[in-house]
């Protein structure tokens, strides 16, 4: 686990957070994706795509973190101070994970409840 991949979470919230507001901006500055398909916007459609590519994305670095941790606990090496960070840092991902998943629905809350220029 490097700090690289434990701090992937937070990364993708910060870009689903950055897109989002940039996309609405755009959406309300000029008049881009007002046209409705199936009851919505093209604009709140691609919002709401990106949010389940973004979720997906943290959902995955979760799974493998997930998957690292399953492997150090069936490791033998459990009185290694290299182990106990090992799994700290996986710890910490999952976590993050679970943080940056929850931030990306608050952002995404909004597209649920109002209009795209409201």
């Amino acid at each position: 686990m490097t700090l690289t991949r434990m701090c992937a979470p937070y990364a993708l919230w910060a870009l689903h957070f950055l897109a989002i507001y940039s996309l609405q901006g755009l959406a309300c500055a000029r008049q881009l994706g007002r046209e409705r398909v199936a009851g919505l916007e093209i604009m709140t459609w691609t919002m709401w795509g990106l949010t389940a590519v973004i979720l997906a994305a943290i959902a995955w670095q979760a799974w493998r973190a997930g998957q690292i941790r399953r492997a150090l606990l069936a490791s033998d090496d459990a009185g290694r101070a290299d182990h106990a960070r090992r799994l700290f840092m996986v710890v910490l991902c999952l976590l993050g994970a679970a943080i940056s998943a929850l931030g990306v629905v608050f952002t995404a809350s909004p597209l649920a409840m109002l209009q795209t220029c409201a």
